[in-house]
């Protein structure tokens, strides 16, 4: 650098020598320490820049190697959530084969709960058969009456209604045999005082269910209430409480449409306008209800079924042990023709032998009797 300064300055030198005057050595001196002076100024700040230039690669170099460890951090962090994935969707595609392993087991236990089912219908069916296929029973009139006949109901035992009309006699022997000679004769004389009164003696014909087939269905307005208070009110007054417990909302009731007291079991079946309220009363079954003062009861609820018939057939049966006597004229009190008709029909010579039952119905009056599953008499 020295060299092609001083060259520079020759150059310059000889010029102004040339244009103007000569130059001393002095001169030439302070012109050189000016240069020098120029370029140590500009050498020192090219050290400057150079020592920034460092300083910036430092940084630069710290700052790739931050990024080398970010990068490499975060592929790390990438393997790892790599293989967590790769994991789950093993433990997923293990749920999902346990799940169709479940799937495939549980289809095969409906198949054979369907096998089931189809099997004990069968078996329902013949049992059906044979409940229902015309055993014969031994009916019997055990000295029950009733007023009259019932609306409607249905009994699980055989109860048959048998109307004893005026003028007649149901008589009832211990034994089968005295009842068929009692038959058999037909024609019978029996002594009253001083005169006798001509009598006949006819089976008495019953006309039973023989088989019956019913579609129960659980009914979706109605409940059955029960495990009503002791008899202390009235019919009416039973039924307006619970009409009006029932009817509320709050009570997770509506609005009663309908309301049936059963007087045998001593409950009630309500039924509802809507449906949905049932059911939900069903599912709680107790309930507190008010009857009367502070004090309350608690009745069960119970589904209704309803019932309908799909098939009957009936058939006659005659009773075994019981005579009907016809033709018995009002010629004296009841407990008197009832006495002379049991002495006569006890007697051996009359073909008759022990009474168990008799029912007398005088003229102008109706009865009707109730006849009942023989217990005492084998099948």
């Amino acid at each position: 650098m020295k060299v092609k300064a001083a060259k520079c300055y020759e150059d310059k030198t000889t010029n102004e020598v040339a244009e103007k005057k000569p130059v001393t050595d002095e001169m030439e001196v302070e012109s050189l320490r000016k240069e020098i002076e120029l370029y140590k100024e500009k050498h020192l700040a090219l050290s400057e820049d150079i020592n920034k230039l460092e300083q910036k690669k430092q940084e630069t170099v710290i700052l790739a190697q931050q990024f080398e460890a970010r990068a490499e951090k975060q592929e790390k962090n990438l393997v790892a959530k790599e293989w967590s994935l790769r994991n789950q969707d093993e433990k997923f595609m293990e749920k999902i084969r346990s799940m169709q392993e479940e799937n495939q087991k549980l289809k095969t236990r409906e198949h054979n709960m369907k096998e089931d089912i189809c099997f004990l219908k069968k078996e329902t069916e013949k049992l059906e058969a044979i409940c229902s296929s015309g055993v014969e029973r031994k009916m019997v009139f055990k000295g029950k009456l009733i007023d009259n006949f019932p609306r409607c109901g249905i009994n699980a035992k055989h109860q048959i209604r048998y109307l004893v009309k005026g003028g007649t006699a149901l008589i009832v022997f211990e034994e089968a045999s005295v009842a068929a000679n009692i038959i058999r004769k037909r024609h019978h004389r029996v002594p009253i005082e001083e005169c006798y009164i001509n009598v006949k003696a006819e089976p008495v014909d019953l006309v039973v269910l023989d088989e019956l087939s019913m579609d129960m269905n659980r009914s979706p307005r109605k409940i059955l209430v029960s495990n009503l208070p002791a008899a202390a009110e009235s019919e009416e007054t039973l039924l307006d409480k619970l009409e009006l417990f029932f009817s509320k909302s709050r009570n997770g009731g509506g609005e009663v449409e309908n309301r049936e007291f059963l007087e045998d079991s001593r409950s009630v079946i309500l039924t509802f306008a809507k449906e949905g309220v049932a059911p939900q009363l069903v599912e709680k079954k107790r309930f507190d209800v008010p009857f009367g003062g502070k004090e309350t009861h608690q009745v069960c609820v119970s589904p209704s079924l309803d019932g309908n018939i799909t098939r009957s057939v009936m058939k006659n049966l005659l009773s075994n042990r019981t005579v009907l006597i016809t033709g018995i004229p009002d010629i004296k009190d009841e407990e008197t023709i009832k006495d002379l008709l049991e002495i006569h029909f006890q007697k051996s010579t009359n073909g008759g032998g022990e009474v168990q039952n008799m029912l007398y119905c005088p003229e102008g009056r109706n009865s009707v009797a109730v006849f009942e599953d023989d217990k005492d008499v084998s099948s």
